[in-house]
């Protein structure tokens, strides 16, 4: 721009100069001014704030809690602010009591059977133990046996050993044309009938035909191996059907022969003292 052009000053070069002094000497008055002033305007403005804010808690709020609606609340503490109506919170009531217990759910499938482990390696086998001594022999049981002979086809004879220890003769007259009955005599209360102790219990009967004395010979042999004999007579002459004579029980006694069997003997035995 040229100098021809600018607006001249109506003021000559003192005037101006004056008028820059006084400016130079408001702003600052200005700035004292401001500095003087703006603690106690600030503790005013700290004040004023504070019962603007005080009353915003103390009786405008509540006005404004009221009016405002429980619907708009709920969005302000929603969208994470926080609610200046909500009063404090209260203390925790007491826990309800146990529901019912749920129903049992179904049982589940069976897994797999595992595969079977290895077969372990067998153990040693013990020491054998010592053999127990022998028991002692117990009480004979009870003995029983018969024997039958038939030397003519007119008789027979048995010979029967009963659990009781009895020994019986028998015989059976097989003349005349009706079938006679078997009879019995009882030979075990002839004396000398072994009953027990060192000669034993019979054990074993047997019938045979004495051929020296023409009569019947019975044979018995005991528990403790000793064997004793005793002969009877046929009566052919007596009342039909025939019977035995076999004396007097004193008279004809149970004899023990003069040997008794013994182990590994032959033709030999021992001789009964």
């Amino acid at each position: 721009m040229s100098p021809d052009h600018r607006t001249r000053s109506l003021l000559g070069p003192l005037a101006r100069d004056r008028f820059k002094k006084a400016g130079m000497v408001a702003s600052l008055a200005l700035v004292l001014a401001a500095s003087v002033a703006g603690p106690a305007t600030a503790a005013a403005r700290g004040v004023g704030d504070h019962t603007a804010r005080a009353s915003h808690y103390s009786g405008g709020d509540k006005d404004k809690c009221k009016k405002q609606s429980s619907k708009h609340r709920t969005a302000s503490t929603t969208q994470g602010g926080k609610d200046k109506c909500q009063g404090p919170t209260g203390p925790t009531g007491p826990t309800g009591p146990k529901g019912s217990t749920g129903p049992t759910g179904a049982t589940g499938a069976t897994g797999a059977t595992g595969p079977t482990g290895p077969t372990g390696p067998m153990g040693n086998t013990g020491p054998m133990g010592n053999t127990g001594a022998t028991g002692a022999t117990g009480t004979p049981g009870p003995c029983s046996d018969i024997d039958a002979y038939r030397p003519q086809g007119n008789v027979e004879y048995r010979a029967a050993l009963s659990t009781d220890g009895r020994f019986y003769a028998g015989i059976r007259d097989l003349t005349g044309s009706d079938a006679n009955p078997m009879l019995w005599t009882d030979l075990s209360t002839h004396t000398g009938y072994p009953a027990g102790g060192a000669a034993g219990v019979p054990c074993g009967a047997s019938v045979g035909e004495h051929q020296a004395s023409g009569g019947i010979q019975f044979d018995l042999i005991t528990t403790t191996g000793r064997v004793y004999e005793l002969t009877c007579q046929f009566d052919a002459n007596g009342p039909n059907p025939g019977i035995l004579d076999c004396g007097t029980n004193a008279g004809n006694p149970w004899v023990e022969t003069n040997r008794r069997p013994a182990p590994s003997q032959t033709n030999g035995g021992t001789i009964v003292p």
